[in-house]
């Protein structure tokens, strides 16, 4: 009886008090590493809710740009070349800000023809910015220019167009915006 008593002795064992404690602070950690693991888990799904509402209020706020072509508001002197007016508008209710004026280092001319040339900004409603170019018949009427703008967040866009305009018609063929760091 003595060797049952000696293998179960308290001062080598420690008393059922002491086991408790252990038997406690185990199954604390485990459920302490699983809540860890959970609150790991909703920061991940939150950071990706958050990269999602954040490209969702980018493109709610994007501008976009409409592009229509016409030869027909002025006639140079010269009969082998035409000016191609590219007419810009906003379909969004979104603000295209700072647009640039000079978008072609080649064969665009600067005509005033109002107050609202002025402008660096688009509305929806507004009307249409005008940029000119003097196209050359003989040339092939190719045009390509890029339209740089902002939206009221600050994110800067640029966005290419190439214009064919020759006897048959005017094409305008848009790139997709894409943003400027």
């Amino acid at each position: 009886m003595s060797i049952i008593i000696y293998l179960f002795s308290a001062e080598v064992w420690g008393t059922v008090s002491d086991w408790f404690i252990v038997a406690v602070t185990s199954l604390t950690a485990f459920y302490l590493y699983k809540t860890l693991k959970s609150q790991q888990e909703v920061q991940k799904t939150q950071n990706e809710l958050f990269t999602i509402e954040s490209i969702r209020f980018k493109e709610s706020i994007k501008p976009i740009l409409k592009y229509t072509g016409t030869t027909q508001l002025m006639h140079p002197g010269d009969k082998t070349k035409k000016i191609l007016t590219v007419e810009v508008l906003n379909e969004t209710s979104s603000n295209a800000l700072n647009i640039s004026k000079i978008i072609s280092e080649k064969d665009q001319i600067f005509i005033p023809m109002g107050f609202s040339d002025t402008r660096t900004h688009l509305v929806k409603g507004d009307a249409p910015l005008l940029f000119h170019f003097l196209i050359d018949r003989k040339g092939g009427g190719f045009v390509n220019f890029s339209l740089s703008y902002q939206d009221i967040a600050g994110t800067k866009y640029k966005q290419g167009v190439f214009c064919v305009c020759d006897d048959v018609g005017i094409e305008l063929h848009p790139y997709l915006p894409h943003m400027l760091n």
